[in-house]
């Protein structure tokens, strides 16, 4: 993820017809974030986002069979209610890692001993405050 992206990113009312119906559609991953995970993923400090191996995470990632699921984007929101802030980016891949430890510039430190998802970004593509 580009350092840069806040600048080159589209306003979400400068949609392309082609993202805004992937967005609308099962390409996209929805996911919700805190207020901290959020500011350095704004910033594209942080490309990774990482979710405990749960049943409710697992239905997102991956269908009944096992295989994964084919996304295009992510959609991060913060917080919730109608008028939060959001970015979409571009979906890379998904794996399992552990023994994970990432540390930040707004003192948001993370470390993960067991097993968990890491969800892989690219480019910020759209973003709303």
């Amino acid at each position: 993820m580009s350092s840069s992206f806040p600048g080159n990113a589209l306003r979400a009312d400068n949609l392309s017809t082609e993202i805004n119906g992937d967005l609308d559609s099962k390409k996209t991953l929805k996911l919700t974030l805190s207020k901290k995970p959020f500011e350095v993923m704004i910033t594209g400090e942080k490309t990774e986002e990482f979710r405990e191996v749960k049943k409710w995470t697992t239905s997102r990632l991956y269908n009944k069979d096992g295989s994964k699921k084919e996304y295009k984007y992510v959609k991060f929101t913060n917080g919730y209610g109608k008028d939060r802030p959001y970015f979409i980016c571009i979906f890379n891949r998904t794996y399992i890692g552990n023994h994970i430890k990432r540390k930040y510039s707004n003192n948001l430190n993370l470390s993960f001993e067991n097993e968990i998802y890491v969800i892989e970004l690219g480019e910020i593509i759209i973003t709303k405050n």
